[in-house]
């Protein structure tokens, strides 16, 4: 390849060129060239995995556009997050140097592009030329303090998890009695008055106190590391008709307007975390919109051959930078004097449940679009 060679990316987002990656800083121009000319340059899609766990240790890689994420198995087929590379870093070094299997799995973390040296001849060109080692050794600290770094937040996040999840359980407990008296006198009402709308109110009625139980439910499993599914099928327009059923408030806001866009789609899933998924993420738009005249929020369902595609994007104030890198992690939050920050944690862990992926794009003071792509069928599950 040649050095201005690039694979096509996204528009607005920082790309290096290759020769300008600091791996090759202190080498000379022909030096540079050189090694550049055995470099293979590719664009990944989200969630594309550059290299797997336990693989062979074959190349040394250099992000040149968007985030790469760095994950250990765990149990149950499960992934833990250990550290991240972006524009300008390296890694896959200590295989490079020392032969031995990758440790951990390489994907792209949203569209990223990565120039991949061959180990053959980055050894070659190391014996030649020596300069590249010193940045190798860097990288190599600097990953091993990265991930000690990870390790410690990891284990107090779990800490928090856990109180979370003994908190969520005793309100569960205690609101049981409570929200049956509601319920029981809800069905009273009904039988006193037949009326159309009282049946529809107490109906409604009945419907938020099932929607706050799986609501605490869920957060409960969340803050154990797992999620039950029971998949059915569910036909994509009634569960939007549905959604909007139980969030009427949302759709009488006068600053802001929700628009609807649904193809009648057949998929398996389960109908309640779905619900969940669009309530965390309209809620969301809607409150990115606060302050505006004009606010807008649109829901799309598309049709994309095996999958289909949940789209959920307004004209608000975008993602706040702070937090864009770190989106789904718990308890991240910016700017909001209420919240827990579990709601879009919990929206990836639904996702992921169904065998799906979720990304998001967003810019300041234009907008935030989340697109979730599902497969319609599910197939079989272990």
């Amino acid at each position: 390849m040649t050095l201005s060679s690039l694979a096509k990316v996204p528009a607005g987002s920082r790309t290096l060129r290759l020769e300008e990656h600091p791996f090759f800083q202190g080498l000379n121009e022909e030096d540079t060239r050189a090694l550049a000319a055995t470099a293979d340059v590719r664009q990944y899609e989200s969630s594309a995995v550059i290299f797997d766990e336990g693989g062979e240790s074959d190349a040394l890689f250099l992000v040149l556009e968007g985030r790469v994420t760095f994950e250990k198995s765990v149990q149950s087929n499960n992934w833990r997050v250990i550290s991240y590379a972006v524009v300008g870093d390296f890694f896959g070094e200590i295989g490079v140097l020392t032969g031995a299997p990758r440790a951990l799995r390489a994907s792209a973390s949203g569209p990223a592009l990565v120039a991949k040296l061959p180990r053959g001849e980055l050894r070659e060109f190391i014996r030649r030329t020596p300069g590249p080692v010193d940045h190798l050794l860097q990288s190599i600290v600097s990953h091993l303090h990265h991930t000690t770094r990870h390790y410690v937040d990891d284990m107090l996040q779990q800490e928090k998890m856990a109180l979370v999840g003994n908190m969520v359980s005793s309100i569960i407990h205690d609101f049981k009695n409570p929200f049956t008296l509601i319920s029981l006198g809800a069905q009273m009402i009904t039988t006193l008055h037949p009326d159309p709308k009282t049946q529809k109110l107490c109906a409604n009625m009945g419907k938020q106190i099932q929607r706050m139980v799986d609501m605490a439910n869920e957060v409960s499993e969340f803050s154990r590391g797992v999620q039950s599914f029971k998949p059915s099928r569910v036909e994509t327009r009634s569960l939007v008709l549905k959604f909007q059923e139980l969030n009427e408030p949302y759709f009488q806001k006068e600053h802001v307007k929700i628009e609807t866009n649904i193809e009648s789609i057949m998929i398996e899933a389960e109908e309640n975390k779905l619900l969940r998924v669009l309530q965390n993420l309209v809620g969301n738009a809607i409150d990115a919109c606060d302050g505006m005249k004009d606010g807008l929020v649109r829901i799309e369902v598309r049709d994309r051959g095996e999958h289909c595609e949940f789209v959920i994007a307004d004209n608000g104030m975008g993602i706040p930078e702070q937090i864009r890198n770190n989106l789904f992690d718990p308890f991240v939050t910016f700017g909001k004097t209420g919240g827990t920050g579990l709601g879009t944690a919990i929206v990836r862990s639904i996702v992921e449940a169904h065998k799906g992926r979720i990304r998001f794009e967003t810019t300041t003071g234009k907008g935030t679009s989340f697109y979730i792509q599902l497969p319609k069928s599910q197939g079989p599950r272990v």
